[in-house]
């Protein structure tokens, strides 16, 4: 089976980011995923700053969003299920 590839936008002295953070490491403690963390502050991720800066943290899933906000370690499972059900895209 692949290992879910997921990115979790943040930013510095973003609260909920760490909290995020956190969520995420206590799903790691039971599901394998490969994880990209992308500070939409620094120079070339303007894209992400515009469309995000309102929203950090925010979670994708193999490149779909799946949670934004204020979000838990239930909600990151919940996307994983999602993600291998069948007829998932993958």
């Amino acid at each position: 089976m692949r290992i879910p590839r997921l990115k979790l936008f943040s930013g510095k002295n973003c609260s909920l980011c760490d909290v995020a953070k956190a969520e995420l490491a206590k799903v790691r403690q039971k599901r394998p995923f490969e994880l990209e963390v992308v500070d939409i502050h620094e120079k070339g991720q303007e894209k992400w700053h515009n469309l995000y800066k309102w929203w950090i943290p925010v979670l994708h899933v193999e490149e779909k969003e799946v949670v934004k906000g204020r979000w838990t370690a239930q909600d990151v499972e919940k996307a994983l299920d999602e993600w291998k059900a069948p007829g998932a895209d993958k």
